[in-house]
């Protein structure tokens, strides 16, 4: 039933529908990056980091400290506080790079390979499904899985998870185009999809067992004897080798979250676990996707006795099945995680359409029932903006004196480190409040502890280290008495307020930080020349190092 034009159909015309089916696919991607909330778009904790992660390349680039490249880029941490590329695999930042060289620092640039990804994730439902449903009913397919709630919104953030499950989908594609003719280009183009998928994001692990079901699915037991298979899995496994060592040294908090964080309720021995992703189905993929799961439940007899999806469909079912196993596992259950099912279940739930519906109508429906799902996906699954920020910063970079530090305290810390470096004054430094107060290992859920500072010493520390300009949330985490004293400090004679700024979600969502304050030391003299040092307790280890507004030269 698949849809193929016929002998008597011209060329130019099979040609024509492929290009506008692709370019619908490009136009549903535009329109969700033109209605991205950004430059006030940094909602999660982790996007602004994972935004600087690609200035800092682009600035290894710029400057090629070939000689000394671990402690420049322990420098640039300490100037810029706000960077995860030392625990995250580092292919997205490297990716994000030639934006930031090509247009700047910026939320809406480094929102372009997120976009980027979300393109080819439509473009992998497209190919995959062409064959079957036609060019519009593929695109309609690609319309379906990109207005799913889960990717529409976090396709406008500068967050890992759609850049993460679209490396499977192109993997998934490769093999099956490998299965289908046996051509070891497209075995390798799969290979280099998991390998990409891996140096992405951790939770690609689970897409790996599909190179050898893909062998197994086309040599069968003749597969142990096949020296280009064999090759395939060894080149995987070197490149699997430095990230398992990355994340062994770098990357113990990511695994806490597969094993289960102590802060987290759904441990894998939870039977509850298993079923989470299943119960959260319809708010992550919304009624498309639901559609799909219910044609797969109506169809999926006839897929399995179809002869002409005897390795297509044991191929696809485990790309499902692997990804269903693993974030059931993985003690830390989100929406952004379980997006990686939504590809897979509308891929095989629309297979399933195609086997009960003759072609076209097959292909048309999808189309429809693609163009509404996207428009419903593009309205109500845009993430909010969060003002203030970008202000307070800009304010902050317009009045700090040449060579000082600015600190920085709130939940949003790393959006003003973000709009700080944006700024363009590479003669300031950023220090965080909860850095110099505080040890928190990655969220306060799991435990904080006090630095023992009095008042005086607090003020004495933010004297010696330059700190011209505060910014800081009202009343952030005075629950701790460190920080009660930290704010105690910037109300003394040591520093005059000088400015509120309101802090909003637009649409509306209520939010922890209503207000930044902004504060300057009343009595300020540059920072003492002399390294900085710094515990990362996500790394298990102590920075040391020399701020950028401490060289030798700086005003």
């Amino acid at each position: 039933m698949s849809r193929h034009p016929g002998p008597g159909e011209p060329a130019p015309s099979r040609r024509l529908a492929d290009l506008a089916s692709g370019a619908l696919v490009v136009a549903a991607v535009l329109a969700l990056y033109l209605t991205a909330p950004a430059p006030d778009g940094f909602l999660w904790s982790d996007a602004p980091r994972h935004a600087l992660n690609g200035v800092l390349i682009a600035d290894f680039l710029r400057e090629m400290p070939l000689d000394r490249p671990i402690q420049w880029a322990f420098d640039y941490y300490l100037t810029w506080p706000a960077l995860t590329v030392f625990f995250y695999p580092p292919l997205f930042a490297a990716l994000s790079a030639p934006f930031v060289l090509l247009f700047g620092i910026g939320e809406t640039v480094s929102l372009l390979p997120v976009v980027g990804h979300a393109l080819a994730l439509g473009l992998a439902v497209l190919a995959l499904l062409r064959p079957f449903l036609g060019p519009w009913g593929a695109a309609g397919a690609a319309l379906l899985l990109l207005g799913s709630p889960a990717i529409a919104f976090w396709s406008r953030q500068v967050m890992l998870e759609v850049p993460a499950a679209t490396w499977p989908a192109w993997a998934v594609v490769a093999l099956l185009a490998w299965l289908r003719a046996g051509r070891p280009v497209a075995l390798w183009a799969g290979v280099a999809c998991l390998a990409a998928g891996i140096w992405t994001k951790l939770a690609t692990l689970y897409a790996l067992p599909l190179l050898p079901l893909a062998a197994w699915l086309r040599l069968g037991p003749d597969v142990f004897g096949d020296r280009t298979v064999r090759r395939a899995h060894a080149v995987l496994a070197l490149f699997l080798l430095p990230w398992a060592l990355h994340q062994l040294v770098f990357g113990r908090h990511n695994l806490g979250n597969v094993v289960g964080a102590g802060d987290l309720a759904l441990q894998p021995t939870n039977a509850w676990s298993w079923l989470w992703y299943v119960r959260e189905l319809p708010a992550m993929g919304g009624i498309g996707v639901l559609v799909s799961a219910f044609l797969l439940l109506l169809a999926g007899r006839r897929l399995l006795r179809d002869p002409r999806l005897s390795r297509e469909l044991p191929l696809l079912l485990g790309w499902l099945g692997f990804a269903w196993l693993f974030f059931s596992f993985v003690a830390l259950k989100e929406d952004r995680q379980g997006l990686h099912l939504l590809a897979p279940l509308v891929a095989l739930g629309l297979l399933a359409l195609a086997r009960l519906l003759p072609a076209p109508w097959g292909g048309r429906i999808v189309l429809l029932i693609g163009l509404a799902g996207f428009a419903q996906g593009l309205l109500l699954a845009r993430p909010p903006a969060i003002t203030g920020y970008r202000d307070a910063a800009a304010t902050a970079a317009a009045l700090a004196r040449p060579g000082s530090t600015v600190l920085v305290a709130g939940e949003r810390d790393g959006t003003l480190v973000f709009w700080l470096k944006a700024s363009g004054r590479g003669d300031l430094a950023v220090l965080r409040a909860d850095k110099l107060l505080l040890e928190v290992e990655a969220r306060r859920t799991l435990g904080v502890k006090e630095n023992l500072l009095s008042e005086e010493e607090i003020g004495e520390r933010l004297e010696r280290e330059g700190v011209d300009l505060v910014i800081a949330q009202a009343n952030f985490w005075t629950d701790l008495a460190v920080m009660a004293r930290f704010e105690r400090v910037l109300r003394s004679n040591r520093f005059v307020e000088f400015a509120r700024i309101p802090v909003r979600a637009v649409p509306y969502r209520p939010l922890p930080d209503t207000e930044l304050v902004l504060y300057r030391a009343r009595d300020w003299r540059p920072p003492e020349p002399e390294p900085l040092r710094m515990k990362v307790p996500l790394l298990g280890l102590t920075v040391e190092g020399l701020p950028r507004n401490r060289r030798p030269g700086m005003p």
